[in-house]
């Protein structure tokens, strides 16, 4: 296991700041703020450098995602070479290349498991402090004219928080959200520590029922089915009755609360007053974008060129011009065409294998936070079928980050419990990591 040193604390703290300042900034939409973005990434990978060549080490880590990832960047290059837009492409390309490595930094950077209970308090943190100000926000109280996007016509009711966007909120929610849920497995909790974390995910709920988006709503519901369902079928969860409990109970105690919201309205209907939101032009864009990709099926257009290529493809009756699809994939596959699909299944497949291997580990942590991991993956999956979240730089560096939380696995092995015998017992209180 390798030991940490200033360099890879360095770098580690990086990976924590830019998960809570990249939705801070608007979502890091911005090119200022995706450009610090990269300045950082840049410098957390110079510092890991800096420590392989001073201690002759691998730089880059081993894991389960490295061949289709490496699949991913040569069709990703192909197709900037290939592209007719091609400063474009470059630009795309990049932030491709910078989520990359921001996913082999927190590899490289996530060493012990107090790292990784870090990480995910950081994770967890950033939620609720969106979701509070959001709180905040939407009801008129915001003390920080910088979070006002006057240049936007969002409807005051769609709870944002620091986004632009409700959708993009809810997205970054659904993710989060496991994590939390799974404080209660990681390890034994105090009474008063329970209530305090049923408290905090009725926030979380209250909030993402509140952004008003049914991709969050979806989504959301989607992640916890997975987890109750993972967690039936698992044997070695420890008090895994407690938390379909309280998920019920907390599940039934929101919907009293938000009774009173104009909910039930939204679900109703399918239309919205914003052209770009509603269910009948995404449509309408998709089929636009399907013969983008028909006529450009190999290798698309080039990364990050969808709002350059798309307009002469746009269907007619549409009010707005869409910049983006409102569909991850249909998105992915028109900027580097077709030959994506499989590279995505291959990382899927890759990421739910090493997760569900992560579920027979002797650790409660690890197989907690495998859990959310995959649970935030679903939710995200879900909700990119009708959205964009994987497009906003904030949303797709935490999704990133989080696969880093499965497949780091084999490097905290080191602080892992010695005892032969406690493997077999899953309710052992040695098994908790301290």
């Amino acid at each position: 296991m390798k030991t940490t040193t200033p360099y890879s604390n360095a770098a580690f703290t990086t990976i924590c700041i830019l998960v809570a300042f990249t939705p801070l900034a608007r979502g890091s939409v911005h090119p200022w703020a995706t450009t610090l973005m990269q300045i950082c990434v840049l410098i957390a990978a110079i510092l890991l450098i800096l420590e392989s060549l001073k201690a002759d080490t691998q730089l880059i880590p081993k894991t389960p995602l490295n061949l289709p990832l490496a699949a991913l960047i040569l069709l990703a290059g192909i197709s900037t070479l290939t592209s007719s837009h091609k400063p474009l492409a470059w630009e795309g390309f990049l932030l491709l290349l910078t989520y990359i490595a921001v996913y082999f930094i927190t590899q490289s950077a996530t060493r012990t498991r107090e790292h990784q209970r870090t990480l995910v308090y950081v994770i967890i943190g950033t939620a609720l402090f969106l979701s509070i100000f959001g709180l905040f926000k939407r009801f008129g109280l915001n003390p920080f004219p910088f979070w006002e996007y006057g240049d936007l016509k969002y409807n005051p009711d769609w709870l944002s928080s620091t986004f632009g966007n409700h959708n993009h909120i809810a997205g970054f929610i659904e993710m989060a959200f496991p994590f939390l849920l799974v404080l209660f497995l990681t390890r034994s909790r105090s009474l008063g520590m329970i209530f305090i974390l049923i408290y905090l995910v009725l926030i979380l709920l209250t909030v993402q029922a509140l952004t008003l988006s049914r991709g969050g709503w979806i989504s959301t519901v989607g992640a916890i089915a997975f987890m109750m369902l993972v967690l039936l079928s698992q044997k070695r969860f420890y008090r895994k009755k407690l938390i379909l409990a309280l998920v019920g109970t907390t599940l039934v105690i929101s919907a009293f609360i938000l009774a009173s919201t104009p909910i039930v309205e939204r679900v109703m209907t399918l239309t919205e007053k914003d052209e770009s939101a509603s269910m009948e032009s995404r449509i309408k864009a998709w089929t636009g974008t399907m013969e983008l990709i028909k006529d450009h099926p190999y290798f698309g257009t080039g990364p990050g060129t969808y709002a350059a290529a798309f307009p002469e493809y746009q269907p007619p009756g549409l009010g707005v011009l869409f910049r983006n699809v409102h569909n991850d994939y249909l998105h992915f596959a028109a900027d580097t065409g077709v030959l994506i699909i499989p590279v995505m299944l291959w990382i899927l497949f890759a990421f739910f294998r090493k997760g569900f291997e992560n579920m027979s580990d002797a650790s409660r942590q690890t197989r907690g936070f495998s859990l959310a991991a995959l649970a935030a993956l679903v939710a995200i999956l879900i909700h990119s079928i009708s959205d964009f979240n994987l497009h906003i730089p904030a949303n797709a560096l935490l999704f990133v980050v989080i696969a880093g939380t499965v497949t780091l696995q084999p490097a905290l092995q080191g602080e892992r419990s010695t005892n032969p015998s406690a493997s077999h017992n899953p309710n052992n209180p040695s098994l908790t990591p301290k």
